[in-house]
């Protein structure tokens, strides 16, 4: 199996730890992922322009070279696959073309990672690879765009790839109503008191499930949650104490790779106890 893979801005930067576990996990798997030279920006959410926005992502999947286009951000795959869908209309597409050195012609198909483990590779497949069965319980979370309706993925509603991702490594997936409810994290530049007090709202769930963990598929997700975690814990004078791993890393765990190899050592809320509960 082999993808062009768009790593994203956060990967060469504050999601170095993903990076690491996205690495060696998918080396691990046996799958592929060119890195698309001279990636740029996927615009996220600060271009307000709707012809610049869409070419930034169209460049990205004209580089694709046939191949399906995976990245392991929520945000990135969010704005790939609504390109996609605006580029169906043919005027925009032709004022995009006109931008584009490489012209969009519509063939690679952005994919989540946990799209191309879940889906593509299957559950089934990864069960072989698991080495150590995860007696932990842990929280899905997939945050308000993995699963929005343009992408096609899962259930907006009730998504259930990364429960069943948890579950195939042996760990319990808690019953989670928060699941595709919104961090904070587009709007903690703009207004940090909001955001952190939605990240507030997550964390406390979280917590009330007796879960080891939160699980998550997206680097602002992460940083959210795990950065500004003691920041929610200040303002709201709570306790949370709960760690946030990447899908990535729970199955490197539970694949026999080294935890500081997949950058759980980088985490600022401590993964410990958590490690150490996980048997690894």
């Amino acid at each position: 199996m082999k993808y062009s893979y768009y790593p994203g801005c956060a990967q060469h930067g504050t999601a170095v730890d993903y990076r690491m576990s996205v690495e060696a996990v998918f080396r691990r798997l046996g799958i592929e992922l060119e890195e698309i030279k001279n990636w740029n920006c996927c615009g996220a959410l600060h271009v307000d322009d709707m012809t610049t926005r869409v070419a930034l992502s169209a460049r990205t999947l004209a580089a694709g070279k046939g191949l399906d286009v995976a990245t392991p951000c929520n945000l990135c795959y969010s704005n790939l696959m609504r390109a996609n869908t605006a580029l169906e209309d043919t005027s925009l597409k032709n004022r995009v073309n006109g931008a584009l050195a490489s012209k969009y012609d519509g063939d690679a198909k952005p994919k989540h990672l946990l799209e191309v483990i879940v889906k593509d590779m299957g559950l089934p497949k990864l069960s072989e690879h698991v080495k150590h069965q995860l007696k932990i319980k842990a929280v899905p979370y997939y945050g308000c765009l993995l699963t929005r309706p343009e992408n096609k993925f899962d259930s907006p509603e009730n998504p259930k790839s990364l429960d069943n991702l948890i579950l195939a490594l042996g760990a319990e997936p808690v019953k989670y109503y928060y699941k595709t409810k919104c961090c904070g994290g587009p709007i903690l530049i703009t207004n940090e008191g909001l955001a952190l007090e939605l990240a507030k709202d997550l964390l406390v769930m979280a917590k009330e499930t007796g879960a080891d963990c939160m699980v998550v598929t997206c680097p602002m997700c992460h940083l959210q949650l795990d950065a500004k975690q003691k920041a929610v814990e200040a303002k709201f004078n709570i306790k949370i104490d709960m760690p946030i791993i990447y899908f990535t890393q729970l199955m490197g765990l539970a694949m026999g790779i080294a935890p500081k190899e997949l950058g759980l050592d980088k985490h600022l809320v401590p993964t410990d106890k958590f490690i150490a509960k996980a048997g690894r």
